[in-house]
């Protein structure tokens, strides 16, 4: 009796392996360990744990899309670039690359304007323009840039038309306090006794954007201007 059971259980464990293994195939390596580092802002981590996989052989489109992001946030963007054509040659769809790509080098114009660090947000606004020509992000970046080069001629029409320009850009970002900051600076470079229009606009992109790497270039204008007003009222008598 016990052997004809064991004849009989052993083509029904065969073929269950067979079906598991056929699903694990289907479902693809597991990505999970890297999507919950790169949550918690471990972006090295999580690109190695992306590399393990395409060293073994196993990796899929949806493999070289998680690490081009992973390589991008970790500021390997050579590396990024790699694993951007492997996603597409893999089969990841070329059009949803290529809003992630906007999205991340959006994000990175935003970031690195913000801290004044011009050129490479030049590049950021170059590569949003690459792969999203005439959409909203590359028109954002066009109006910031121009306001910008006019901002540091300085001469008195051109900070007004920085001013424009930057106007210009909120519209196209109103999730952004990034135009607000800068015409706050544009203004005050301008009119450095027309105190109010010029905190107003500091304090109108700390509201939208509290967390923007602006801030606290932000903050520390804020308190100059402040202080200079306060200073000119008590010498007027106000």
């Amino acid at each position: 009796m016990r052997k004809s059971s064991i004849q009989f259980k052993l083509p029904g464990l065969i073929a269950l392996s067979m079906l598991l293994a056929n699903c694990a195939g289907l479902l693809g390596p597991d990505v999970k360990p890297g999507v919950a580092l790169y949550e918690a802002g471990k972006y090295s981590e999580s690109l190695a744990h992306y590399e393990s996989i395409i060293e073994s052989g196993e990796a899929n489109g949806q493999v070289y899309r998680l690490a081009y992001e992973s390589a991008f946030k970790a500021g390997k963007r050579v590396t990024a670039g790699k694993y951007y054509k492997s996603a597409i040659t893999s089969g990841f769809e070329e059009d949803s690359m290529k809003t992630l790509a906007t999205n991340l080098w959006y994000d990175r114009a935003l970031s690195t304007m913000g801290k004044n660090e011009w050129k490479s947000g030049q590049k950021a606004a170059d590569m949003v323009q690459q792969f999203a020509p005439g959409s909203v992000k590359d028109k954002f970046c066009i109006k910031v840039l121009e306001g910008k080069k006019k901002f540091d001629r300085g001469a008195h029409k051109g900070l007004w038309d920085a001013v424009s320009d930057y106007s210009e850009a909120a519209t196209y970002d109103p999730s952004s306090g990034l135009p607000y900051f800068l015409m706050g600076q544009a203004r005050y470079k301008n009119n450095r006794t027309d105190y109010d229009a010029a905190l107003e606009d500091y304090y109108e992109s700390i509201k939208i954007e509290p967390d923007g790497t602006f801030v606290k270039q932000a903050r520390a204008d804020i308190k100059k201007i402040e202080a200079v007003k306060k200073k000119m009222n008590a010498f007027w008598g106000k």
